[in-house]
């Protein structure tokens, strides 16, 4: 009676020639089997990913592939300027893309997102903080994220607090004016405001 053999089982010759024969999808759904065939089966190349996100089923499912990671990823895992003009699918530097996890997370020897920068991902701003160093939605200012940056009121505030200021200086040095009056003349009326005394600030 003859043993059946499990595909593990199989020299690691004849599983690379397997995994010539198939598609990409299907190498990397093998692939993702479990972790034995992840070891044995050869990974896709890049120009095979490449391939493959330009199919029927990589476009419906809105994937891309990533040069440094080496995978077939959603839209979603891209910046904005990865996914557009030369670096769109078909293009020539679409072999130039990079996904940004590999992005914030380079591989030794390679220059990809610097802290500080904004990345717009699906036009909505994400950075790491220069002070942090966390990766996070929300635009940078200063290079630094919301939680990081210095506590401040907002413009509208700031300016309606100099004109309360301002309003509060004027009612004292009216006030000062009216007192100074009562002074040398004993008159507490507003007639003579028009001949204003000298203030403090005045003197």
């Amino acid at each position: 009676m003859s043993r059946s053999i499990a595909i593990l089982d199989l020299p690691t010759e004849i599983l690379h020639l397997i995994g010539q024969d198939l598609d990409t999808f299907s190498l990397i759904r093998l692939r993702s089997s479990c972790r034995g065939l992840r070891e044995s089966m050869p990974s896709p190349t890049h120009r095979q990913l490449l391939e493959a996100e330009c199919t029927e089923f990589g476009t419906q499912n809105d994937l891309y592939a990533c040069k440094d990671c080496l995978r077939l990823r959603p839209r979603a895992k891209f910046g904005d300027k990865m996914v557009v003009k030369k670096r769109r699918k078909g293009e020539y530097t679409a072999a130039d893309r990079f996904c940004v996890d590999c992005g914030i997370n380079p591989r030794p020897g390679t220059t990809r997102y610097n802290r500080g920068d904004q990345i717009m991902i699906q036009k909505k701003p994400h950075g790491t903080c220069l002070r942090c160093r966390k990766f996070k939605p929300g635009a940078l200012e200063d290079g630094q994220c919301h939680d990081c940056l210095p506590s401040r009121k907002p413009s509208g505030q700031i300016l309606f607090d100099r004109g309360r200021q301002e309003r509060a200086r004027l009612r004292a040095e009216k006030a000062e004016r009216r007192a100074r009056r009562r002074e040398i003349w004993g008159s507490s009326g507003d007639e003579t405001d028009e001949i204003p005394s000298p203030t403090s600030s005045e003197q």
